[in-house]
């Protein structure tokens, strides 16, 4: 008897890394949800040893474009930021898996409305 597993993701979601100069991070994900709207979450990876943990947060409410949530996802870390250390600041995003629903230059877009222009994000 030969027994067969098979692993396949329960829904899309398109995984945002973003890394502070302290060393902290944070996961950004995007999910397509019904009627053509979007859904994010943002999971904070916490290393610092004053603020260590980790937490996860949804961002509100469902939008109908993935650069909303990115962005969304973006203003909650610089919330978590102020709170934490006003002295670490975002230096990298890193998309590991592609760009499936906001693509490069449309991060770059969003990161530069924001106020970040000393850096562009990365793929793979």
């Amino acid at each position: 008897m030969t027994t067969v597993f098979s692993a396949t993701p329960f829904r899309d979601v398109h995984d945002v890394i973003v890394t502070t100069e302290k060393g902290r991070k944070f996961i950004i994900d995007i999910y397509p949800k019904d009627n053509n709207k979007y859904e994010s979450e943002v999971t904070i990876l916490d290393t610092v040893p004053a603020t260590r943990g980790s937490w996860i947060y949804e961002t509100k409410p469902a939008s109908p474009t993935a650069e909303s949530n990115f962005r969304a996802g973006i203003e909650l870390i610089e919330q978590y930021l102020i709170h934490a250390n006003t002295d670490d600041t975002i230096k990298d995003i890193h998309n590991p898996c592609n760009c499936p629903f906001i693509s490069e230059s449309n991060q770059n877009i969003e990161l530069s409305n924001l106020g970040y222009n000393g850096f562009s994000v990365r793929v793979n």
